[in-house]
């Protein structure tokens, strides 16, 4: 188990791993750029519950009111029903979308016209389901 996860449950916080692009899918590094925490008890998410949080980058996510600079913080345990937005690994490379099932076939959905929805050619790997969005107001 990775070490930040566990020392999160152990503090009841929820550390921010890294960035998770909303727009085209890209390879991310899984290293974090910076660690941040949040209490779980002011985010009213159940102690125990198996989270994590990235910072969101793009406008793909814009019309579910999912903006740059968001973090979103996601269960990975939790398994998605349709019209989750998840974290998700398509044919290698994650982005933050809906998760849609049609005709028993799941496929990735922007929440912004300007951009397709993604089938996987190969893969789709549901990293976590969206529980929380931390805004920051300046």
């Amino acid at each position: 188990m990775d070490p930040l996860l566990k020392l999160s449950e152990l503090l009841g916080s929820i550390s921010v791993l890294g960035a998770i692009q909303a727009g085209a899918p890209v390879s991310e590094s899984a290293r974090p750029d910076r660690l941040d925490s949040f209490d779980v008890e002011n985010l009213r998410i159940p102690k125990g519950m198996r989270t994590f949080a990235l910072k969101v980058r793009g406008d793909s996510m814009i019309n579910a009111g999912i903006h740059t600079g968001d973090v979103v913080i996601l269960d990975f345990e939790k398994e998605p029903k349709n019209r989750d937005i998840v974290a998700a690994l398509i044919d290698g490379d994650s982005t933050l979308k809906r998760y849609i099932v049609q005709r028993g076939r799941p496929f990735l959905k922007a929440e912004n016209p300007a951009y397709p929805s993604l089938i996987p050619a190969q893969e789709l790997v549901i990293q976590g389901v969206l529980v929380a969005l931390f805004r920051q107001v300046t």
